[in-house]
């Protein structure tokens, strides 16, 4: 990577992100354009690596970064709170890549904390596994009491259950508050497992509309009358809905089912944004329909020069809706959600992720 390079790369990006905030009446703050400089250079190096052309890639660098900006996430944080990987795109001229964002776990708890209505402070989350001594809170009346969690140290056994202890302002002068217990377990992760098939079949229902619907019918009845564990143990289900290695893989499995039971959680809790770009950014984010339509436009509009960009910086055009990616992912899912086939002109899969700095192969000029 040269310094020069990923000047040139921030040069480009970071006036066009602050003038589309601008046309939304936001004022970029210190540390949006934090995560904005964090997000390009993670992207910048990942481009670097895969020798991608950014001239391929103008407008869903930008889609990313604009999301970046309007979440305020930040690429850099530790643990992370998003990460990006390429997927090869099928156009009619062959083979391409682009690169997605994906938010991890802490991502959305940064989220939840920002924008969460009412919310005071997010606790750490409970990862809650078999052997552990759990006892769930109870309701008296209006009282609720407190669950309590003796985890067994060191256990490696199978997550059932996952407890956000959330503290809310009780009071609209913020001087009284009280914590919640919000939870789910994971035989209530099935809906997602059962939506990621699905969608994995989208192709099949153009090409072969009966056998599609036959696979679906399947699939669903095969869901109803099993775990969540039998599911991914299937040879058939694997077969019928095309599921993905970081679901169904021992490396990966406890870390999805752990990421998703996460996900249902923080995803069911009121929020406030401050701006209809959030909401905006936020909802494409997290609903995998909406991801597929943006992906079915963006594939075939990235037609923005990046030289001239460069050149004429000032005159660029406002860019498409922005968003980011759809299944909330981790690093260790880059063969997952985001492999599901295109309804254009495109299908495509996932090929690789960001690698540490220190890793990254330099030198590839833009």
């Amino acid at each position: 990577m040269t310094e020069t390079g990923l000047t040139k790369f921030n040069n480009v990006f970071m006036p066009m992100i602050s003038e589309q905030l601008q046309g939304h009446s936001i004022q970029m703050t210190d540390y949006q354009r934090m995560c904005v400089m964090s997000a390009s250079q993670n992207m910048y190096e990942l481009i670097n690596k895969n020798g991608i052309n950014p001239n391929n890639i103008m407008n869903d660098v930008s889609n990313i970064l604009m999301t970046v900006a309007s979440l305020q996430l930040n690429a850099n944080a530790q643990p992370s709170e998003i990460y990006f990987q390429t997927r090869n795109v099928k156009t009619d001229n062959g083979w391409s890549k682009t690169i997605e964002m994906g938010i991890e776990g802490d991502g959305n708890d940064a989220i939840l904390a920002r924008f969460g209505r009412n919310v005071k402070h997010v606790y750490p989350v409970w990862i809650v596994r078999e052997g552990d001594s759990y006892t769930p809170a109870k309701r008296k009346g209006i009282h609720i009491t407190d669950p309590e969690w003796e985890p067994v140290d060191g256990s490696d056994a199978k997550v059932v259950r996952v407890v956000y202890p959330i503290e809310f302002w009780t009071d609209d002068q913020q001087t009284d508050s009280t914590v919640e217990y919000y939870s789910t377990n994971r035989e209530l992760v099935k809906p997602n497992l059962l939506a990621h098939m699905i969608n994995n079949l989208r192709g099949e229902s153009r090409k072969n509309p009966k056998g599609y619907a036959e696979k679906v019918e399947a699939i669903k009845k095969f869901t109803k009358a099993h775990t969540v564990d039998e599911i991914l143990d299937s040879a058939e289900m694997q077969d019928k809905g095309k599921i993905s290695p970081a679901w169904k893989e021992p490396q990966s499995r406890e870390q999805m089912i752990i990421r998703k039971m996460r996900n249902n959680v923080v995803k069911k809790i009121p929020k406030d944004f401050s701006n209809g770009l959030a909401v905006q950014t936020y909802e494409e984010t997290t609903n995998e329909s909406l991801k597929q339509s943006r992906r079915d436009v963006t594939e075939l509009a990235n037609q923005l020069d990046f030289d001239e960009a460069v050149e004429k910086p000032e005159t660029q055009d406002s860019q498409p809706d922005v968003t980011g990616d759809g299944e909330i992912i981790e690093p260790d899912s880059a063969s997952q959600d985001s492999s599901q086939p295109a309804t254009s002109k495109a299908a495509s899969e996932p090929t690789s992720q960001a690698a540490p700095a220190d890793k990254v192969n330099e030198g590839v000029p833009f």
